[in-house]
């Protein structure tokens, strides 16, 4: 008897013995036998086999693996205050503690992986290539940089692809709270500015976050990238970097450029612009495409549906202070804003 012999029943079993993701889609293409047996296969088991790949797979690990499931985490976070905790301490273990949420709630199925590894080629490495010009290692390579050669010349400590997974996560998580301030009438749950910020702190570390500029107060010692009385030296500098992007040139004027294609602007500090201005981006991994050669086509329609709602808002959101800062961040997500209260500059 061949392994193809065996019952159905043990068959589909197969992948709850098999190692990782390689694994899985060796045997599933290996004939159709096994094919048809693991298509039933349960996505939370696809995803720990992709987990145990992820350092060769879902580069870079963890953040690709987090990104890819992040919006079903924050959908699970949604369902009650308890979920809600449970996201927000996973948030204050970092980032590699988010994975391990993501891979206890959520799940991947063999068409998603397909699809992200198509990303990764069609979005993800041309936006990369776009930061990296505006805050990596090709903006320094700029002949005469601290001399006029760039206009914004700075010292960020930023790391291209990571930075599009940064801005990215926040998009899957918090895209459905920015929706439920859009249509009211729906009455949809939302995350807490609270939430948000301790998803930046924790899993966008920065070392400036303990200059405490803001009211905030430091991040707790004992959790995720500042544990252990870590050494302020050591840790990374990916919140400034991160700010420093969302306020660069190269990359508002490509988003200005697809908004101008829905509708005109309204004035550059009025709280409909800036509400349209996040609205307009914080779509996660597949929002990315808009910033590809004819990829703002696809979302057309959507972001004319987006701009007519923020019209038709009646008021602004509630906007909280923190400490001496001029401007604070808005109950609606704003990612650009809600750095600045997190670093204070």
């Amino acid at each position: 008897m061949g392994l193809i012999d065996l019952p159905r029943d043990v068959l589909v079993s197969l992948p709850d013995y098999l190692d990782n993701i390689e694994d899985f889609t060796n045997a599933s293409s290996s004939c159709r036998t096994l094919r048809h047996s693991f298509a039933g296969t349960h996505p939370n088991r696809i995803i720990r086999l992709a987990a145990a790949s992820s350092r060769v797979f879902f580069r870079p690990d963890p953040w690709f693996l987090v990104a890819a499931t992040a919006r079903q985490v924050g959908q699970w976070g949604l369902k009650s205050q308890e979920n809600t905790e449970a996201l927000r301490d996973a948030f204050r273990g970092g980032i590699e503690n988010l994975k391990e949420l993501c891979i206890d709630v959520a799940g991947l199925t063999i068409e998603d992986i397909r699809r992200l590894h198509a990303s990764r080629f069609e979005t993800i490495y041309p936006v990369a290539d776009l930061i990296d010009r505006m805050a990596g290692a090709q903006w320094y390579s700029t002949p005469d940089f601290w001399d006029g050669g760039v206009s914004d010349a700075y010292t960020v400590d930023c790391e291209p692809l990571k930075a599009v997974f940064h801005f990215a996560i926040y998009g899957e998580l918090f895209e459905s709270t920015l929706q439920s301030w859009l249509e009211p009438e729906k009455g949809l749950p939302r995350f807490d500015l609270a939430t948000r910020l301790d998803y930046i702190r924790y899993c966008i570390p920065d070392w400036i976050f303990y200059l405490e500029r803001t009211g905030l107060g430091a991040p707790q010692r004992e959790k995720g990238p500042y544990m252990n009385e870590a050494d302020v030296n050591n840790i990374p500098g990916w919140g400034a970097a991160l700010r420093h992007i969302l306020s660069c040139g190269r990359w508002n004027r490509p988003w200005a450029a697809i908004r101008q294609q829905v509708g005109p602007e309204w004035e550059e500090d009025s709280w409909r612009q800036q509400l349209w201005v996040q609205a307009a981006q914080i779509h996660g991994l597949a929002g990315l495409e808009m910033l590809v050669p004819g990829g703002e086509e696809k979302w057309r329609a959507r972001l004319s549906d987006i701009r007519a709602r923020v019209a038709a808002m009646e008021a602004e959101p509630e906007v909280q202070r923190f400490g001496q800062l001029r401007k604070g961040a808005s109950d609606c997500p704003d990612l650009n804003r809600e750095l600045f209260v997190v670093i204070g500059m």
